[in-house]
């Protein structure tokens, strides 16, 4: 796994790294994958053991029914955050969106952030390196239906992600938001 380039999703703010093995950047493939019925038909049917907790009970129809609805209140916060988030009320991706990875993590040199869905005890996440308040990279996202992502596959996948997002980044230079306004093009 390696990135192939850094796609701009809303320019100065929000950015997406796009992966060797995919043909789109992290932030599109989230949300194709969240809006494919039969990717998610796939998905829950293999994790239906994961249903328990606060999720048991929930059918497969009905967590299909649910992720894409909420997939597309989702995106719209995300966008509508990143274009105007700051401007309007003074709130920014960091006050709205995402937030620290890790309770106790005040590093906030390239962090690893998470984003939730839009419904309560929502399982989407989308998964970013912060470069500011209102600068982030996706690196990934998820439907977490566990506690502990390294509990499953594909969660402990994103994590690793993350660490690869943020090793390009350093490596590359992008470690404020100023040095995004260098890509008009995929690196």
């Amino acid at each position: 796994m390696e990135i192939v380039d850094i796609f701009a999703v809303e320019k100065g703010t929000l950015y997406a790294a796009q992966y060797d093995e995919y043909d789109c950047d992290e932030f599109v493939r989230a949300f194709r994958q969240w809006n494919d019925t039969e990717y998610l038909e796939d998905f829950f049917e293999t994790h239906k053991a994961d249903f328990s907790g606060v999720y048991a009970g929930v059918s497969v129809e009905h967590a299909i029914f649910r992720t894409i609805n909420e997939a597309d209140e989702f995106e719209k916060r995300i966008r509508r955050v990143s274009k105007n988030g700051s401007f309007i009320n003074g709130n920014s991706l960091q006050d709205l969106v995402f937030y620290p990875l890790h309770n106790n993590d005040n590093n906030f040199v390239l962090q690893e952030s998470k984003s939730y869905g839009t419904e309560h005890k929502s399982w989407l996440r989308i998964y970013a390196i912060r470069i500011s308040a209102q600068c982030y990279v996706v690196s990934g996202s998820a439907i977490k239906l566990t506690a502990a992502m390294q509990d499953r596959t594909h969660t402990n996948d994103e994590l690793k992600k993350l660490k690869i997002t943020a090793d390009e980044l350093k490596k590359l230079g992008y470690t404020e938001a100023d040095d995004f306004g260098y890509i008009d093009y995929p690196i």
